[in-house]
């Protein structure tokens, strides 16, 4: 009877080979959170052997962003550029109540200053690109989407690739107060001085920081270039490759010339956690993809740039990211995992039944 059994059960085998099948095939679909396109071009380019730039990083370990540095990270609630407590962000970098002698609203009025933790402010971040010895205007906007009037302050930090401070952003307001609703619009000017390369900072309204970065190119270029992020939402999970596309683009007539590709990957307060670099023979615009190990950057957000050197000019370029400690979960993720987890649960229900049927023929054949 056993042997009966077992012979009329041995589609189990392959079911559970099916079954192991679709959890390998689910587990490789929901862990590609990498937009992956093919590159172009590669017959105009002359590139280094490898197929990817790796083992670049050089110096001490880097230890985390710490509270302080201006950009608000992982486990903080606020980091206005200080340490200091008792205005409107504490040493902890955690939002705070302060409360001014007096009486009314406003800075040096008495009251309540709530922080300005309700602001919504839109763009997030800039990525600015001027020729030497130009500027540009653009506006943010800010909206107190609390329930009590917000004062805000608003301050620049920009910073070289020393890390050394410098004064690239000019704002004409720098202090005012929002009513609950109220929305205000703030010119901002970009300056570019005689010194290309990338520039990162921050521009902060309150307790929130935008991230800028400034890309600096000589006046009369020969060629363009651009770098783009391709990883999904410009998120890497901590120990994942960052993965860039690059466009040299010619200028003018074309010419065939060797040009020099310096990446760099630094944080907002200038600091450069990775340098590389590469020749290229190039004629014609091209394209093609960069991967980066992120080895032990902290979590943060980060910018990668490019830039562009040929005698007599330089063409930078930069694109924002951010290192997180996971994959966010999405709408789509968890739509998959439902699925998989019905057809899981429809193979077994399918397996118990076709057991039961045939445990029940059996029995019928030794009556």
């Amino acid at each position: 009877m056993n042997f009966k059994i077992y012979n009329n059960c041995n589609a189990l085998p392959h079911i559970i080979f099916i079954l192991s099948l679709i959890f390998i095939i689910s587990a490789q679909n929901v862990s590609a959170d990498i937009i992956s396109i093919n590159s172009g071009g590669s017959e105009q380019i002359i590139i280094n052997p490898d197929a990817y730039i790796e083992g670049f990083f050089t110096g001490d370990v880097v230890s985390p962003p710490a509270c302080g540095n201006g950009v608000i990270e992982t486990g903080e609630q606020c980091d206005d550029g200080n340490t200091v407590s008792g205005d409107g962000c504490s040493s902890a970098c955690a939002t705070e109540v302060v409360t001014q002698p007096g009486g009314g609203a406003g800075p040096g009025a008495g009251g309540v200053i709530t922080p300005a933790q309700n602001l919504v402010i839109t763009p997030t971040q800039f990525t600015i690109t001027l020729a030497v010895n130009t500027n540009i205007q653009k506006i943010i906007t800010i909206n107190n989407a609390g329930t009590s009037s917000t004062s805000v302050a608003v301050s620049q930090n920009m910073f070289d690739n020393s890390s050394n401070p410098v004064d690239m952003i000019l704002i004409n307001t720098t202090a005012f107060v929002l009513q609950p609703g109220e929305t205000k619009q703030l010119p901002i000017t970009f300056v570019a001085g005689n010194n290309t390369g990338i520039f990162t900072g921050t521009i902060r309204a309150g307790n929130v920081g935008i991230p800028v970065s400034i890309n600096v190119k000589t006046k009369l270029l020969l060629f363009d270039s651009n770098i783009v992020v391709l990883n999904k939402d410009y998120i890497v999970v901590k120990g994942d490759e960052l993965k860039t596309r690059v466009s040299l683009i010619p200028l003018g007539d074309k010419e065939r010339l060797d040009v020099t590709l310096d990446y760099t990957i630094r944080d907002y307060t200038g600091k450069i956690y990775l340098t590389q670099k590469e020749t290229l023979l190039v004629q014609d615009r091209i394209n093609f993809d960069r991967n980066f190990k992120t080895g032990n950057l902290p979590i943060g957000k980060y910018v990668v740039g490019l830039e562009l050197k040929y005698p007599g000019g330089v063409a930078p370029s930069s694109a924002h990211f951010e290192v997180v400690s996971r994959a966010p979960i999405t709408f789509g993720t968890i739509v998959l995992w439902l699925t998989i987890f019905i057809l899981i649960l429809a193979i077994i229900i399918i397996i118990i039944l076709i057991y039961k049927k045939k445990k029940k023929e059996e029995e019928k054949e030794q009556v």
